[in-house]
Parts: structure tokens; sequence; C-alpha cells
């Protein structure tokens, strides 16, 4: 089964930086370079060259480009020759050396481009055979970024691939030591070259809520089991993404505009929750599973529990059902986090 179809100049893998069309290049203009350098030596001792079907008549320069050309690249039709010993040492330690150099050249370019390929594809079966419960970002832009910053500080280094269309966000995903791939999320072949079908978190943070929608669909029919976070812009539209296929749906716009209008009437309020959104030192809310029946919710103390969640139902404190504690039970939480207790502190997950 073949690893994708996709081209490779799709792919953006991390710490991959050379153009292999800027290495093509390069060399062609060392080749020209190298028939000019050849032409222009033919032509300042052209007394020595002697040129078919009339000897008499003295090489130009067009003539001296013309024989550097067909020598270089081994043509050699025999109609401009050397007749001096000069011209013959010239022609064995500078247009031999030059020929061989061309050859390469050429040569050269061609492993290259062959060795790249298969360089690419090896590294590309390598980064897929390996990639099993990881977090594809549909959308690398702001809210992306900040949601798998914020994953990643509290379940550690998971692998991660980015889609997007935009080179310049997979420019940054590669920063984050992060494969991108270029292209439409909702793009079956793109889906399935982040190895979709095998990822654990699926986060979708696009632009659009059309394009949120298909991307939701699409991910659903590659895998069935895989927990989708979408963000919406209208809240018209989040029992859509729902139907769709998504588990959890935030209104970004609603979100924001519920942070500064809390911000303009309570300031210390939208502080602390500004605090609660931010990993690092102060508060951070978080969530933990039971293990065992009866097990406190705010287990050492040092944790203000929020809600537990019991099959898909939140349940605040004092509510029916809060306690005793079940297994599997789900407790959210706020906890305060001293300066210097993660060595990835106070980075943003604002949207």
């Amino acid at each position: 089964m073949p690893v994708t179809t996709l081209p490779e100049e799709r792919f953006r893998f991390s710490r991959i930086k050379d153009d292999p069309l800027r290495a093509i290049l390069q060399r062609v203009g060392l080749a020209f370079a190298l028939i000019l350098l050849v032409a222009i030596v033919t032509y300042l001792t052209r007394s020595g060259f002697a040129n078919s079907p009339d000897a008499s008549v003295p090489l130009t320069f067009i003539d001296a480009l013309y024989f550097s050309a067909v020598s270089v690249t081994t043509t050699g039709y025999g109609d401009i020759v050397p007749v001096t010993q000069g011209a013959r040492l010239e022609n064995i330690f500078l247009v031999t050396p030059a020929r061989i150099l061309f050859l390469v050249l050429l040569v050269g370019t061609t492993l290259e481009v062959l060795a790249e390929r298969s360089r690419f594809l090896y590294r590309l079966r390598n980064w897929q055979k390996d990639l099993r419960n990881h977090i594809v970002v549909c959308g690398f832009g702001i809210k992306g970024q900040s949601s798998l910053e914020y994953l990643r500080k509290h379940q550690g280094n998971i692998p991660a691939v980015a889609i997007d269309q935009d080179s310049g966000a997979l420019e940054a995903a590669n920063a984050m030591d992060i494969t991108g791939i270029l292209g439409s999320s909702y793009d079956t072949e793109i889906l399935k070259a982040a190895m979709v079908d095998a990822a654990k978190t699926v986060v979708i943070a696009l632009s659009s809520d059309e394009d949120t929608v298909l991307t939701i669909l699409r991910v659903r029919e590659l895998n069935a089991k895989a927990n989708i976070v979408a963000s919406c812009r209208k809240q018209s539209n989040m029992d859509l993404l729902r139907s769709s296929g998504a588990d959890q749906v935030i209104v970004s716009s609603s979100s924001a505009g519920r942070i500064l209008g809390m911000s303009a009437e309570a300031p210390d309020a939208a502080e602390v929750v500004n605090d609660l959104l931010t990993f690092g030192a102060g508060l951070d809310i978080d969530e933990r599973v039971i293990t065992s029946a009866g097990e406190s919710p705010s287990g050492d103390g040092s944790e203000t529990v929020v809600a537990i969640i019991r099959s898909g139902e939140v349940i605040r404190p004092g509510e029916p059902g809060f306690s005793p504690t079940k297994v599997d039970d789900r407790v959210v939480f706020v906890t305060r986090r001293e300066k210097g207790a993660d060595d990835n502190a106070a980075a943003p997950t604002s949207s």
C-alpha cells in the first residue's frame, strides 16, 4: 500500500530547510559559467584553432562559444580543432577538466534529486509508522497554536501534525518541531497523510464554519473514536457542528465577547478568568479521573472542585449526585501553581 499519493512539496517536515529546485538552478548556472569560461579562453587563443572548411578564417566569439559547448558536453563535431601545441595543451588542462566537471554537475544533480526523493519517502514512512494517538490541528493560526501549546503542557510532548493552507502557518509549526501538511483540512488525502485514522485528538480551528463542518464529517469518516474539538464562529452553527460529529464546540466570538464584557463590568473577575486560561504560575483549571468509588473530589485538599462530569452530565457542587464519587468520574478543579513548578509555564492560551 502506498504511503501517500500527495506530492512531497505538500509536506513541511521540521528541520528540513533545503530547496532541491534551488540546488538544481545553482548547478545549471555553474555549468553555463563553465562553458562561458572555456569560450573566453578559446577566443583569447583563437589563433591556435582551425575552423573548417576554411582554416584561414579566424574564430569569432560565437565560434569559440560553439566550440566550448560541444567540447564540454562531449558532443565534439570536430569542425573546430586545436592545431598548435599551446591550443592542444589548453584542451588537455582546461577543456578536459571542464568536461569532467560538467558531467559531475549533471550526474550529481540527477543523483541528488533521486536521493532527495528517496530520503523524503524514507522519512515519511518512518514518521507515519510512529504516528499513533497523536494530535491533528486543522488550522494552525493563533487558536490552533494556542490549543496545541495547552495540550502539550498538560500531556507532555505528544506528537502532532498541523494542516493549513498557509505556508507561513506551517513555518510556525516547524519552529515548534511539528510537521505540517499544506492543503485543505477537509481533503480526504490530506487527512489520510496526517494519519487522522490513528489520531487521538483532532482540533479544528478554521476561520470558516462551513469548512469546519466539512472537516468534521471527513474526520468522522476516517476515525469514529477520535476526540474532535472544534471552534465555531457563529452561535447559530453550534448545533450543526455537534450533529456533524464534534465532541466539543467552542464559540470563539461569544467567548471572547463575554470576557470583554466582563473586563468592562468586573475587571477583577476577568483577570481571574484570564489567569485560569493561562497555563503556568497562578490559578489553573484542570481535570482528573476518579479511580476508586467514594474518592474525595478535592484530592489532597489543595484543589477547588468546580464540577464532576459523569456520563456526559455536568454535576456542580451541592447538586444531587455530586457525592459520593464513582469510578471514571472526571473531576474539574481549580488549583494553584507556584512559579517555576512547570518548565513550560506562563504560555497563554489565547483564542
